[in-house]
């Protein structure tokens, strides 16, 4: 586990004592494991139960287990750390290149990072048992759903996904227990990915949501909850890395999906292929 990641995928959703004890973890990382509960408590101006519930908030079962695993990431992250975020109008193509790479490969890092196994593996199962798979988006996210159902339907399972949001809901109404509904939105607020998953969830249906780190609307109402970083910031080049995180997240599920019964699995991928190959102009 990625303490600083969690630390600052958090961050947003913490109390007043909790952001103070973060800040000071965050810019004092190396000193960390110096400090005792009560000691961090001080220089944070907080308290040591704070300090305790804090550790537990983000995953830990106490302080001593945090510091050791605090002290691993600092000395596996002595590399500096360069912002490719910000892509200024006077870079130059290659830099736009490097930047641009940069931050897809940081993003998928810490999608990883974030991803909970067993999470993962739930939602694995319930698509893999489920009589048929709705995919809900809107906008970019939209796009991540019509990915999956390309390829889930090349498997020949039974995907259905619409880009028009009305036509989402009309879905959402059909929906029965023995199927499953994944919501798709990267910020977990869009009004209508809500108000569909709501309404499957009303059916019975098992909901799977993807979204960025963090409570939100859509990932309270969902069985399984699968995050990626919040990564997105102003404009820059955030919403690529968004979409990067979340493309990386369902290539999981459909390999996990996949692998499982891969000689018929692999018949269904050449059948597919073979079917547009004399398409392709020679």
């Amino acid at each position: 586990m990625n303490c600083s990641l969690i630390i600052k995928q958090s961050y947003e959703n913490m109390t007043e004592s909790e952001k103070k004890i973060a800040e000071y973890i965050l810019n004092n990382t190396s000193e960390i494991y110096k400090l005792s509960a009560y000691e961090l408590a001080s220089l944070s101006g907080t308290s040591g139960a704070s300090v305790i519930r804090f550790v537990r908030k983000i995953g830990f079962e106490g302080f001593p287990e945090f510091k050791i695993a605090l002290a691993k990431n600092d000395a596996e992250e002595k590399v500096e750390e360069v912002d490719y975020d910000y892509i200024d109008t006077k870079d130059t193509i290659k830099e736009v290149i490097i930047k641009t790479g940069k931050k897809n490969i940081k993003s998928i890092e810490d999608t990883l990072e974030l991803l909970d196994e067993k999470k993962v593996k739930e939602a694995v199962e319930a698509i893999q048992k489920a009589k048929n798979i709705y995919l809900f988006g809107v906008g970019s996210s939209a796009l991540i759903a019509m990915d999956f159902q390309s390829k889930l339907m090349r498997i020949n399972r039974n995907a259905h996904m619409h880009p028009d949001s009305h036509m989402q809901l009309s879905m959402a109404a059909l929906i029965e227990p023995k199927d499953v509904a994944i919501a798709i939105s990267f910020g977990g607020k869009t009004k209508e990915v809500y108000k569909s998953i709501s309404k499957a969830k009303e059916k019975g249906a098992k909901c799977i949501s993807i979204t960025k780190y963090g409570t939100n609307p859509i990932s309270d109402i969902a069985d399984i909850n699968l995050q990626v970083p919040s990564i997105e910031k102003d404009l820059r080049i955030g919403a690529i890395s968004s979409r990067i995180a979340q493309l990386t997240l369902v290539d999981i599920l459909f390999i996990g999906v996949a692998k499982n019964d891969f000689s018929r699995i692999d018949r269904y991928l050449k059948e597919t292929r073979q079917m547009v190959e004399d398409l392709k102009l020679k």
